[in-house]
């Protein structure tokens, strides 16, 4: 789970990112990722063309889908935020890179880090909470579940103060702050209904690579910034039911899958793996070979 905030939004952030990971939609027969291609017909057009190196397998933030911006961010890799209409309902993100392209990239994957990395802290990735990172005015989360979700509504907030995370990042989120909403779930393809009033809970935002993955593969080198742009980064995230992202805690491919979408994953996972140059443990890489040459 990219790691799961115990306050799903800590201070009221939120952005929007990729809707439905639809990586692998040109390879769709084994139902893995094509499945949940829906949305705003962005099924795989315009993922990167042979997605073949590290720097942009995930796509450089237009990936198959009017809903990126354009726009990279420190970090390695693309981070333009997800426009709010992108595709809900049981898919995975629209910038996860082609199957063919994940396959390659796996080779281009360094090792495990041999050196022991310091004790991972979140705080590492995400000082104070979610990011602004387009400077629209919304925080990442909220940006992503207005993508993931379907059947959105908005908080109305009439106050002139911003809802603010961090005196680094304060932001005006009141027109854009998600009140409820309707998931299918990319890793069940359970139907979650998200009520804020209730609880923040049941949907919550997964980073495709845990925070704690990446920071144990290398990340724990990179700036603060970098570190930054990755915990935002749309194509990294999902809005996924409370109880998926518990299961799968920090866990990488060799360990747990989603029950659908199968493809889809492994081929963001790799992807991005690829577009960050993170290392990967040899059970990984050869979990996601498996997968994907099943795909």
């Amino acid at each position: 789970m990219g790691l799961f905030w115990p306050d799903d939004e800590p201070a009221g952030q939120d952005k929007a990112s990729p809707s439905a990971l639809n990586a692998g939609a040109e390879q769709s027969a084994s139902g893995g990722a094509g499945s949940g291609n829906t949305g705003s017909g962005t099924t795989g057009s315009g993922t990167t063309g042979s997605g073949t190196t590290g720097s942009g397998d995930a796509g450089s933030g237009t990936a198959g889908s009017s809903t990126t911006e354009a726009g990279d961010q420190p970090g390695g890799g693309p981070g333009g935020a997800a426009g709010a209409g992108s595709s809900a309902g049981g898919a995975l993100p629209a910038d996860g890179g082609t199957i063919a392209g994940a396959l390659a990239a796996l080779d281009t994957l360094p090792p495990a880090p041999g050196a022991k990395a310091p004790s991972y802290e979140r705080e590492a990735f995400l000082p104070g909470g979610w990011a602004d990172l387009d400077g629209d005015g919304c925080y990442t989360r909220n940006e992503i579940l207005a993508r993931d979700l379907a059947d959105v509504t908005y908080v109305v907030d009439t106050a002139d103060t911003a809802d603010t995370v961090g005196a680094a990042d304060a932001v005006n989120d009141k027109d854009c702050k998600v009140a409820t909403g309707l998931l299918t779930d990319p890793y069940t393809g359970s139907t979650v209904e998200f009520d804020r009033a209730e609880s923040t809970q049941t949907v919550q935002i997964d980073h495709i690579i845990s925070l704690a993955q990446a920071w144990r593969a290398g990340a724990w080198q990179w700036t603060k910034d970098q570190r930054k742009a990755f915990a935002n980064d749309p194509a990294e995230l999902l809005a996924v039911s409370g109880a998926a992202n518990q299961a799968k805690s920090d866990s990488g491919p060799a360990d747990w899958l989603p029950s659908i979408n199968q493809c889809g994953y492994g081929a963001a996972y790799a992807n991005l793996a690829a577009r960050y140059q993170l290392g990967i443990a040899a059970t990984d890489r050869e979990a996601l070979r498996t997968l994907l040459k099943s795909c």
